[in-house]
């Protein structure tokens, strides 16, 4: 690792304009190291901008951090490249340019110096990006990004690419491949690597950040897959004044009661499939209604499901909203299988999960519909 190490210096010296990136539906060890990352960066005096889509909540439970700017986050990238108009002058210089602006047409005006122009003398081409490096943070692979790959293919192929991950079905595609397997967490990969290549710029609130996204990770150092190089990296982190208690506090104990009692519920009606490593719940209105949550607590109750049950590979949750429809939503460790379930039921992949509509059906009826889909696709 220390070599990658060396080598994401080196890029990131080199570079001026940073893209990070953040896939869709992050947990919040991706969104604390992406802070961490952004406060690091500016520190060595980079444009930092951090694409992603639709993280309001998840940033609101992180709000006791010290986060970016607002401005610094955008959903898409409009207006990151240039296009060149050039023209050939070898045999008449262009003496003036004017610009003319109307509501749904732009006109340039141009003043040869002789003649006329040539359509030949003159091409469109693109300009570079206007970033140097692009930094994805907890993706598998480029196509877990969706659509943040899907509509910037040029981007990803062309800026060179800094891999962040600790997934086992991490397909190394970048320039820079910081791909631990044993790590706990992205935020452990990024604690390793500031305190080996910037040991003086682990200011208390990056130690923070990085401290909060190992805690979630490890669900507070209680999960079987914590290793001794994460409390030893944890340890560090406090010694830079990282503060646990606060970040359990704002973690653990400030979940509103309607999503504990939501979530109590689901886990009354847990199954598993040890075949396809699949486990599930179900979600009825009724629970809904005496729980007080409402679907907007459907992911994070998902997420809960991915923190305590690691042996699986694919999560869901199936939920009523008092419609004569069901819906589900589902996580996959697989892309292959993502990428199935995804074409089975003609939808686009939300990074590394899906939101299905089975309609016309019940619970129960679309909890078969997918099991049928399963057996189908894997």
């Amino acid at each position: 690792m220390d070599t990658n190490f060396k080598k994401f210096q080196k890029l990131i010296d080199n570079s001026k304009n940073i893209l990070l990136v953040i896939p869709p539906s992050p947990n919040y060890d991706i969104l604390s190291s992406a802070f961490a990352l952004h406060s690091f960066l500016s520190k060595e005096k980079k444009e930092v901008t951090i694409l992603s889509n639709s993280l309001s909540t998840k940033r609101e439970h992180l709000k006791f951090l010290q986060q970016p700017e607002e401005k610094v986050f955008v959903e898409n990238l409009d207006g990151s490249r240039d296009f060149l108009l050039i023209f050939n002058t070898e045999h008449s210089k262009i003496l003036d340019i004017k610009i003319e602006k109307e509501e749904k047409e732009t006109t340039i005006r141009l003043t040869p110096e002789k003649g006329i122009i040539d359509p030949r003398d003159f091409s469109l081409a693109p300009a570079d990006f206007n970033y140097d490096v692009a930094i994805i943070l907890g993706a598998p692979s480029l196509e877990s990004l969706g659509d943040i790959y899907q509509k910037n293919t040029d981007l990803f192929f062309e800026v060179p690419k800094i891999n962040i991950n600790n997934d086992s079905e991490n397909d190394d595609y970048g320039q820079v491949n910081l791909v631990e397997l044993t790590a706990s967490s992205i935020s452990e990969i990024l604690s390793e690597l500031l305190f080996e290549q910037y040991p003086t710029l682990m200011e208390e609130n990056v130690a923070q950040m990085l401290l909060t996204g190992i805690i979630s990770a490890t669900d507070s150092f209680q999960k079987s897959t914590t290793t001794p190089q994460a409390m030893l990296i944890a340890s560090k982190l406090i010694k830079a004044k990282a503060d646990q208690s606060e970040i359990i506090r704002h973690l653990y104990k400030t979940k509103a009661l309607s999503f504990l009692k939501l979530w109590g519920r689901a886990m009354a009606r847990l199954n598993w499939d040890n075949s396809r490593k699949f486990i599930w719940s179900l979600v009825s209105t009724e629970d809904f209604l005496k729980s007080r949550a409402d679907e907007n607590a459907i992911p994070a109750v998902l997420e809960e499901l991915q923190k305590n049950y690691n042996k699986a590979r694919i999560f869901g949750i199936f939920y009523g909203k008092g419609t004569d429809n069901t819906y589900g939503r589902f996580t996959f460790k697989n892309n292959r299988a993502l990428n199935a379930i995804a074409e089975e039921y003609n939808i686009k992949p939300m990074g590394d999960t899906v939101e299905i509509e089975f309609k016309n059906k019940n619970l129960i009826k679309a909890e078969k519909d997918f099991e049928i889909a399963l057996n189908k696709n894997l």
